[in-house]
């Protein structure tokens, strides 16, 4: 699909965190005439509100400010669909192609669509859960928005082939329209660094929205484990969250504040730069028949590749197949010792080390988010 001179939507609910929706948008923001980005802040981001920025030649020309941000989460659904639907109504002429990340936005997108407001609908599935909310009533009212999209959208694009096995299987699609769209890295963006000063360090990064399903606190745990071998091993947590404070308490009580650090939220510009300059990358995911990493391509374990740090991950996403088979890092269970020992081989174990750092780099090479995007409108017919 030519994008030339074509207006795009794009639509999402973000946080603070880069992923797949701001990488859409840094994409085409010089690839179409007119670019409007639309953002819905999930209620436990600090985001102020919802926003739609509209870009003219790679530059924001006009921003128009939303509802903001609040804690009941049905209502800010209910009032992102309204926000969706209200704006689009009140431009002049036809989107040609409307992206929507979630099942929320491609329902306001398809029903854009048949008001005629929208030529084709994108319906962008970064997560998938077989279920996402406890509550029976609110699961089935979620999965049946997600089963509209996926029969009415024009194109899905699923993160993972898990994803689009899963979507394919449960709403029995047909068609060739469901097409894989991983996670890539802006490699251009990432320092430059050498393989010595990477492994005179003793660091370990972990980047992750700081909430209790992501695993950090066993990593905490198995820092006393860690140390014991390593004294000089640092843990270094980029990100923030709703539980960023019991970690801090954790590490406190557990008298590790010398080992572990918070540095809080880094701009991805920042991250880039700093995160090259360490050793290894920590990915620590709950091994549950639930979470959203089995399915998802999760961006954390390839912007680590991308930036040249091999991976302690644990045996849950796809990608850590790739880990243990090239290698590029240690897979280990989502248990103390386990994790513990992974950290410590590859903290300890230079040779070992370098190859994975080399494998890291050879298999990081094909993860631009340029090339992933390119193909994918082309693919689109």
């Amino acid at each position: 699909m030519d994008l030339t001179g074509k207006r795009v939507i794009v639509a999402g609910h973000v946080t603070e965190v880069y992923g797949p929706v701001q990488a859409l948008r840094n994409y085409l923001i010089n690839r179409t005439g007119e670019l409007i980005y639309i953002t819905h802040p999930f209620s436990y981001s600090k985001l102020p509100g919802s926003a739609a920025e509209f870009y003219e030649k790679g530059k924001v020309e006009k921003t128009v400010k939303g509802h903001k941000r609040g804690a009941n989460q049905m209502l800010q659904w209910v009032k992102d669909m309204l926000f969706n639907m209200t704006f689009v109504m009140g431009l002049k002429t036809k989107t040609d192609i409307f992206v929507a990340i979630d099942n929320l936005n491609a329902l306001t997108a398809i029903l854009l669509k048949w008001l005629g407001k929208v030529d084709k609908v994108a319906y962008y599935i970064i997560d998938h859960t077989p279920r996402r909310f406890e509550n029976p009533f609110f699961n089935w009212f979620y999965t049946s928005i997600d089963g509209f999209a996926c029969r009415h959208s024009d194109y899905i694009w699923s993160l993972s082939k898990r994803i689009a096995e899963a979507k394919n299987t449960k709403f029995k699609l047909k068609g060739t329209n469901n097409l894989v769209v991983p996670v890539g890295v802006e490699l251009d963006k990432v320092d430059r660094f050498t393989v010595e000063e990477k492994v005179a360090k003793k660091t370990m990064i972990l980047m992750s929205m700081l909430d209790a399903t992501k695993g950090v606190q066993l990593l905490i745990d198995s820092m006393e484990d860690i140390i014991k071998e390593v004294p000089e091993a640092e843990l270094l947590i980029i990100g923030t969250g709703p539980y960023e404070q019991n970690l801090k308490d954790q590490a406190k009580n557990l008298k590790l504040e010398k080992n572990v650090k918070f540095l809080g939220l880094m701009d991805h510009e920042s991250l880039f730069k700093f995160i090259p300059h360490h050793r290894i990358g920590m990915a620590p995911y709950i091994n549950d028949s639930n979470n959203y990493s089995w399915y998802a391509d999760p961006t954390k374990p390839k912007e680590y590749l991308g930036c040249g740090l091999p991976l302690v991950i644990t045996d849950v996403p796809w990608i850590a197949e790739e880990v243990a088979a090239r290698p590029m890092g240690v897979v280990c269970k989502y248990e103390r010792a386990s994790l513990a020992a992974a950290c410590v081989k590859m903290l300890k174990d230079d040779d070992f080390y370098r190859l994975c750092l080399k494998n890291s780099i050879e298999f990081a090479s094909g993860l631009s988010w340029t090339g992933i995007y390119d193909r994918v409108f082309e693919e689109m017919k």
